[in-house]
């Protein structure tokens, strides 16, 4: 809906009544249809009490609502969407009635179930709203509700060939339609709600509804005279509503039917309620957001659930039915430039008058007009989602919507909920299961742990690097995205012993991104181990969250540790110990690693500057803060580089081992120490002091040079690393 041009008068009572006046002749007719549509064949006898029930939900719904909305224009009366559901109760309830039972008898159990229902959707619709649930809208599939709004169009169309021929609309009796006397009736109605329907489109003004509707009235009865057809005429041939009782047609004695309906048929229209109640949360919400942004003002949609839900339980006491916002007559009061309470109130008192005159008066009115006006609510829905609503979706979604639908119209509303929501379920799980759970495949030749090593152990994993392969993963696992992941290993695997002889043998599995997944997706990974112990591999998992943890537990990951498989606290550590793995295979194979660390650095000529110390475990080699006064060539042991953390719990950045250099960053920017450097176990080091360096530059400036070289080189290897990890990680 558009912004409406103009400002909205709010402070003219002119105006308002106006536009609450036309908004409560519209009403008063709606009412009326729908009061046909519920009690209709073997209920007409019913027909006065019907409307009058209609009325007086209309009057107190549409003072409640008028009153309390959190959007002063706010029209509310009974519904649209939730009376052909009410129509198909009432008539399963005079089916599923034995045989021999009279209108007499049925009409309390039809009474007592629409109070029932509508004091259960008032009783929900608040507890919503008290509970700021609103937002549970958006957890309902866009197809889902398109196709419950098509339904309700499809079964208004049906509603409206019933209201005018008096027929049931069923597969097995629609011959009985295209009976010229039954085409007499049905086809000046299907006319009717065309012209309705394309007059509305075309002419968007105040009076057009009003002008159609008097304009149809007129016309028929023209048609009659014009045929000389009197009055008892045209009411004998079914063509008008007929006498109704011309006292005040509501009376508060319906409520007294509890006490005369057969509640097992009550109860046995659960299922029917039950999608009565799903359709009012939604068209409350779907009424309101539509409203909200038709009237650029935000609306507080808890506070209408809890207003429609109060209105609804008044209703419900009075013997009235289910009403609340109405959006088409909200929008049109809003397209009059006027935005006041005083328009609903005043549509609901045009509904009180017509309750206190009675239904005398109706007896003339045009059955085609009321077929006709029922006839464009439902093509307005059918256009809107069937028609529009094609380019709106997917092929997969409208074809749900289809489907709904059909499902509705041949079998319920409830039938065609369950469908719905089972068909979106399934496309999504078909359509996330698409989605690639690994976010990157790298290998040992992209990605490396925070673990400086020797120029030759560096060399080696990076040469033999395809033998590490890891899955960065993410999003929520389950049977779909799992069983994806597990071919993908698999292939991988296969594939790498066919190429060439680093056949990938350890494979890490890092659920850093992963927020859950189901005992399927564990279970998946259970296949994958037997796939390890096949061919060697070695399973390794990272960072895998609680939930996650019990649940491998289960599948027979147990204890963090196995033949085939570990689990470590996160990537770093998971990538350093395959990567000791690694070099450990590759010793076997290969033990000359070379382990003269000044050979790098000026070898003997070196030797002069450099210090040799021996560091027990534990020591801080430096101190985080300190002035950078020099740099240590680690030679045996292994060291970690550190920062302090918010806790006080040191926070590992890196790992250094034989044949690596620290200290060397801050020593040339002569800054103060970013981490501290703690031995791990015992260590020989070299220890090259700024003094130190200094000399070595005035006393021998070629061997100073190639230490500055080399030096350059390892930087320049670190940021070629660094590039390559990014690199994979982007890609």
């Amino acid at each position: 809906m558009g912004a409406t041009t103009g400002r909205p008068a709010r402070g003219s009572i002119g105006p308002a009544l106006v536009a609450g006046m036309v908004t409560g002749t519209v009403v008063v007719i709606l009412s009326l249809s729908f009061a046909v549509l519920i009690f209709s064949g073997k209920l007409a006898p019913y027909m006065g009490t019907a409307i009058g029930m209609v009325l007086f939900t209309g009057t107190v719904i549409g003072l409640l609502v008028a009153l309390t909305s959190s959007y002063p224009g706010s029209i509310a009366f009974p519904q649209d969407k939730i009376a052909p559901i009410l129509a198909l109760m009432a008539s399963l309830i005079v089916a599923e009635a034995p045989a021999t039972a009279t209108a007499e008898a049925i009409f309390p159990t039809v009474v007592v179930a629409l109070i029932v229902a509508t004091l259960l959707t008032g009783a929900m619709l608040f507890c919503l709203g008290r509970y700021k649930l609103g937002g549970l809208i958006r957890f309902v599939p866009y197809p889902v509700i398109g196709g419950f709004l098509a339904g309700t169009g499809w079964l208004l169309v049906k509603g409206s060939l019933k209201v005018t021929t008096g027929l049931p609309v069923a597969l097995d009796s629609i011959g009985l339609l295209f009976d010229p006397a039954a085409m007499l009736k049905w086809v000046p109605a299907l006319a009717f709600g065309l012209v309705l329907t394309v007059g509305m489109r075309r002419w968007r003004h105040v009076a057009t509804m009003p002008v159609l509707l008097a304009t149809g009235i007129l016309l028929f009865h023209g048609v009659r005279l014009a045929l000389g057809q009197s009055a008892a005429d045209i009411e004998a041939g079914g063509f008008v509503l007929g006498h109704l009782p011309a006292e005040v047609a509501w009376r508060p004695t319906a409520i007294l039917a509890v006490f005369q309906a057969d509640w097992e048929l009550v109860a046995a229209q659960g299922g029917t309620i039950s999608t009565v109640l799903l359709i009012s949360a939604i068209g409350v919400l779907l009424n309101s957001s539509a409203l909200e942004v038709a009237a650029n003002q935000d609306i507080d949609l808890n506070r209408e659930l809890k207003m429609a839900g109060l209105a609804n339980l008044a209703s419900g006491l009075g013997g009235g039915i289910i009403g609340f916002h109405t959006l088409s007559l909200s929008s049109l009061v809003l397209k009059m430039g006027v935005k006041s309470r005083i328009v609903g109130v005043t549509s609901a008192l045009c509904c009180l008058v017509m309750l206190v005159v009675g239904a005398g008066p109706l007896a003339l009115f045009p059955k085609a007009v009321l077929g006709g006006l029922l006839m464009f609510l439902g093509l307005g829905f059918l256009i809107e989602w069937l028609w529009d609503g094609r380019h709106k979706m997917t092929r997969p979604d409208y074809a749900v919507l289809l489907m709904i639908v059909a499902i509705v119209g041949t079998f319920g509303y409830l039938h065609g909920a369950a469908a719905g929501i089972v068909a979106c379920v399934v496309l999504f799980l078909v359509n996330y299961s698409r989605v690639d759970v690994a976010k990157h495949e790298l290998t040992g030749m992209d990605v490396t742990s925070n673990v400086d090593r020797s120029a030759a152990e560096a060399e080696m994993l990076h040469r033999h690097g395809r033998r590490i392969l890891a899955f960065s993963l993410q999003g929520y696992m389950f049977f779909g995205t799992a069983n994806k992941l597990l071919t993908r290993v698999i292939g991988r695997c296969a594939a790498g012993e066919d190429e060439s002889a680093d056949a990938p043998a350890f494979v890490v599995f890092d659920f850093r991104r992963v927020t859950g997944i189901d005992s399927s997706a564990a279970m998946s990974f259970a296949k994958l181990r037997q796939f390890a112990e096949k061919r060697g591999l070695m399973l390794v998992f990272a960072h895998l969250p609680p939930d996650v943890a019990r649940l491998m537990e289960q599948a027979g990951f147990k204890r963090g540790k196995g033949p085939t498989y570990r689990v470590l606290a996160d990537l770093d550590h998971a990538l350093e110990w395959c990567e000791n793995e690694l070099l450990g295979d590759l010793a076997d194979d290969d033990d000359e690693l070379p382990r003269d660390i000044l050979g790098d650095w000026g070898g003997a000529a070196a030797a002069e500057y450099f210090e040799r110390r021996e560091v027990a475990a534990g020591a801080v080699l430096l101190q985080e803060d300190d002035p950078s006064d020099e740099l240590y060539l680690l030679d045996r042991g292994k060291v970690t580089v550190q920062i302090a953390g918010d806790t006080g719990k040191p926070i590992r950045l890196r790992t250094m081992q034989a044949g690596t250099m620290v200290g060397e960053m801050a020593l040339y920017l002569g800054v103060n120490r970013s981490a501290s450097v703690v031995t791990d176990q015992p260590c020989t080091v070299y220890r090259l002091s700024r003094e130190a360096l200094t000399r070595m530059e005035a006393t021998a400036p070629d061997l100073a040079a190639a230490f500055h070289r080399q030096m350059a080189r390892r930087l320049a290897e670190r940021l070629r690393n660094t590039d390559q990890m990014i690199k994979a990680l982007t890609e």
